[in-house]
């Protein structure tokens, strides 16, 4: 019984935390990369032109996950000109009782939003312009990790050339996690540790542990697929950037 919790821990653990967090590193490495090579060619300012939604996406995500637990937002700008005094693009300025162990935990889900925010705003992109590469991406979150495959469909240029502009912008502003965004999870790593050991521990003795794994399954099956999907336009961003 014991090492069977402690698998439904690990494979928890690994679904929630891991795998997303692998994808988090990724995204905002590459995208940091494209940034800094934008900046290099075009100025601070040339960040905002070429990735303004993405800011804006980002900036929205840390504010509405703010407010879902409970924190004080102060002060906030979705996106920003840079001046001599401040480079920042945009902030979300929030306080928050450090004796609240919700409000605690919400730093590790504010602080990664972003990620989350522009990955559901790429596939709702995809919905409306590429439908037919959406479905065939919707398709491949119902297979296992072991038959996990993809097959692009037939496609219109026009939308395409239009989500893949729209969708760019969004990878090189949005993708890309600060330092403080970073810090910020930290504070609230641990109690989101803890708190999903406990709910593990009391789903492993009931009835509904089969149907918590499938779920995860299932959830963590949308992550890699909607990510590795961001992932390739990144890097595809990243090397035009890096040879214009």
């Amino acid at each position: 019984m014991l090492k069977y919790i402690l698998t439904n821990i690990g494979l928890v653990l690994g679904l929630v935390i891991g795998v997303p967090f692998l994808f988090i590193f990724l995204l905002s490495a590459i995208n940091r990369s494209t940034k800094q090579q934008i900046a290099n060619q075009f100025g601070t300012g040339g960040q905002i032109g070429f990735g303004f939604l993405g800011i804006m996406i980002h900036e929205a995500s840390h504010l509405l996950m703010a407010l879902v637990f409970g924190h004080h937002v102060d002060q906030f700008r979705l996106v920003r000109f840079p001046t001599a005094e401040s480079s920042t693009l945009g902030y979300v300025h929030h306080t928050w009782n450090k004796r609240n162990l919700y409000q605690n935990m919400g730093n590790l889900f504010i602080g990664v939003a972003p990620i989350f925010g522009c990955c559901l705003s790429i596939l709702l992109l995809a919905k409306f312009t590429i439908p037919e590469v959406y479905q065939s991406l919707i398709s491949s979150t119902q297979q296992s990790f072991s038959q996990m495959s993809f097959m692009m469909p037939t496609f219109n240029w026009l939308p395409m050339v239009i989500f893949l502009v729209v969708a760019a912008n969004i990878c090189i502003g949005g993708f890309d996690l600060s330092r403080a965004d970073f810090e910020n999870s930290k504070q609230g790593f641990w109690q989101a540790v803890i708190f999903l050991i406990l709910v593990t521990l009391i789903i492993s003795v009931t009835p509904l542990q089969d149907d918590l794994l499938t779920m995860l399954s299932h959830f963590t099956m949308m992550i890699v697929v909607t990510s590795l999907f961001n992932l390739v336009i990144s890097v595809i961003m990243n090397l035009i950037f890096r040879f214009i």
